[in-house]
């Protein structure tokens, strides 16, 4: 790994600036006076929001965009080696970093809380940060999505915490050594870089095992596999869960009203009784995660309180767009089997008796292939699904998978019982939901791909 004295450079060039977590460390960059420029194949709302607050991105890449007089190039894991722009720039000797090895140089010496887990590490992220910013804790922010209480997706703070979303793809999180973690729970995802399970599950135990002994390894207690990740983690073991016995639980969920209301649990206690905006148990287990870290370090319940009743979600997580005709839009990020289950359980709790189709982007060729099986029961409890076509994610796929298709997964969901329709690519499927609106009460359009283009037009050409 190269090192890199930030204190000496100046001129920073992101490549993948459009990504999630590469976004917000140059959106920090940038705050903090460094001259930031970036490229990506492509116009986002993300490279909006970053050309908004004063940053100079480029799209689409070439090796013009890197000059002779930069510092250093920062590149998304997503950036092959051959990308053109870091050809240009080991041919003029400029450094290079991954955004991984980055965010570990900005959080050097800081108290950085990290959030790890398959799914729910964005909204626990978020919840995190809200309520450390409400107590005045003053934190810097790296988030996988966006916020209206951040910067977009990053926040420059004055203060030693940087709370972040360390991300295991590709073993990102190797990079970072935070002081507080947090495992929401581990599943199985990236399945173009792990082998297996056991693979990916060994990816955490590595990351968790070099935590300090006077930090803290926050575990859902719900999740096997994240109590054996930090099975021989020398760090303070603190727990939460809803199903078994933790140090922060919840008892009695109520639903009404749009919201969620509960009594949290801290050391078996009944502490406060808190109200969430969001839907779906999984968002009550992701307040006691974020809940359980603050309390770490003393901040009081009225503050968790209030800041938590005030929280709206993220970005493409339960996000309520608005109407297509008489049907109301919620666009989710949701992309593995277990987030999908989850998401649809959470529809039916918070629009109970109403009639809800779901509207599914299948993410990646490799992910859908090698979780085939377990797609096709994901939507077991769903009364109608239109499939995109699978979504291409560059620089991570190979031909061998591309044998897979969202007709044939649509016909192995309809073999399960559940009415499923292949809609083709966007275009067409959003004429097949415009068809179809007018039946539903309700619009679920899940996927981490461009279908979220897909929500919008619904709502705004409505």
């Amino acid at each position: 790994m190269i090192m890199i004295d930030l204190s000496k450079i100046n001129k920073v060039h992101f490549i993948g600036i459009g990504g999630a977590g590469i976004s917000a460390a140059a959106g920090i960059f940038h705050c903090r006076g460094f001259a930031v420029s970036g490229s990506d194949i492509h116009a986002s709302e993300i490279v909006d929001n970053l050309t908004r607050h004063g940053l100079k991105v480029l799209a689409p890449q070439n090796a013009k965009n890197i000059s002779a007089d930069l510092d250093l190039v920062v590149y998304s894991v997503a950036v092959s080696e051959d990308n053109s722009e870091r050809t240009r720039a080991r041919e003029l000797d400029i450094p290079e970093m991954s955004y991984p090895q980055l965010l570990g140089e900005l959080m050097k010496d800081k108290y950085g809380l990290g959030v790890s887990g398959t799914d729910g590490k964005t909204t626990v992220t978020a919840m995190i940060a809200k309520i450390m910013i409400d107590a005045g804790q003053d934190p810097s922010v790296v988030l996988g999505s966006r916020a209206e209480f951040l910067e977009g997706n990053w926040r420059c703070g004055g203060s030693d915490y940087f709370v972040f979303e360390a991300d295991e793809y590709r073993r990102a999180f190797d990079n970072y050594k935070p002081r507080l973690a947090v495992i929401t729970n581990i599943g199985i995802d990236h399945l173009d870089y792990y082998e297996n399970e056991d693979d990916y599950l060994s990816a955490f135990k590595a990351y968790l095992n070099k935590m300090p002994a006077d930090g803290f390894v926050i575990i859902n207690n719900d999740d096997s596999r994240s109590i054996e990740a930090a099975k021989d983690c020398p760090a303070k073991r603190v727990t939460y869960g809803l199903e078994t016995a933790a140090d922060y639980g919840a008892s009695g969920i109520i639903i009404a009203d749009g919201r969620q209301e509960f009594s949290v649990l801290e050391n078996g206690e009944t502490a406060e009784t808190m109200a969430l905006k969001l839907p779906g148990r999984y968002n009550v287990s992701n307040a006691l995660a974020a809940i359980a870290a603050v309390r770490q370090l003393g901040i009081d319940w009225k503050t968790i309180v209030k800041s938590l009743a005030g929280f709206k979600g993220t970005w493409r997580r339960f996000d309520d767009l608005g109407k297509c005709g008489q049907a109301r839009v919620i666009a989710d990020y949701a992309h593995t089997p277990a987030a999908i289950k989850l998401i649809i359980s959470a529809s039916r709790d918070f629009f109970p008796g109403k009639k809800i189709l779901f509207v599914f982007q299948p993410h990646q060729y490799a992910r859908t292939k090698k979780l085939f099986k377990e797609f096709s029961a994901a939507f077991d409890q769903a009364e109608k699904v239109l499939l995109a076509d699978i979504f291409y994610v560059a620089g991570r796929e190979k031909p061998e998978d591309f044998e897979v298709s969202s007709l044939s997964l649509a016909e192995a969901i309809k073999a399960r019982g559940v009415e499923a329709v292949y809609g083709g690519d966007l275009d067409e499927l959003e004429k097949k939901v415009r068809e179809l609106a007018g039946q539903f009460d309700v619009i679920v359009v899940l996927g981490a791909g461009d279908i979220y283009n897909l929500a919008k037009n619904l709502v705004k050409n409505n």
